[in-house]
């Protein structure tokens, strides 16, 4: 019995660790506009940060992942955890086109708009490699663009790759 549960276990974390993640902006929801990002997955936890509402239909967060109610989430240097209930997010992969973008670099920098930073340009968040950042993209000159509300997030084309998918 324990070989097979272990054969399970094993099998299993061998799957998700496969498994590519999908770049994700996450928001605060809430009424108030923001909401605690905490040390842990606690209400009683350490607030690390605050995570503010959408602003032109981008959020200021990168999603990590989930633990129950709670979202691990990234507000640049800092990661800590959301209560779900108060967190929305903006993906720009549906699974549904015939390519997708790929982050091609171990820390591939994306860069926000109407900052300063390259080009005018600030770095918003950095992802890794293997991170599947969206199968809806324009392409702007050496860009590949993510377009949303009114702002924009910009990907260098030489930081990523397309790739049909199958």
């Amino acid at each position: 019995m324990k070989r097979i549960l272990f054969s399970v276990i094993f099998s299993l974390s061998f799957f998700l660790a496969g498994a590519q993640s999908v770049f994700t902006v996450v928001y605060a929801t809430s009424s108030d506009d923001f909401v605690n990002v905490r040390a842990q997955p606690s209400s009683k936890a350490r607030v690390l940060k605050k995570l503010y509402s959408a602003h032109h239909g981008l959020g200021e967060g990168v999603l990590r992942g989930y633990s129950g109610k709670w979202t691990k989430v990234s507000i640049g240097d800092v990661t800590g955890w959301a209560y779900s209930k108060y967190v929305g997010q903006i993906t720009w992969y549906t699974g549904k086109g015939s390519r997708k973008l790929v982050a091609a670099s171990p820390r591939t920098p994306v860069y926000g708009e109407d900052y300063t930073g390259e080009r005018g340009r600030p770095v918003f968040t950095t992802i890794s490699e293997g991170t599947i950042i969206a199968d809806e993209f324009q392409e702007e000159g050496e860009y590949y663009v993510l377009v949303t509300g009114h702002d924009y997030l910009f990907i260098r084309k030489s930081d990523a790759v397309v790739e049909a998918v199958r």
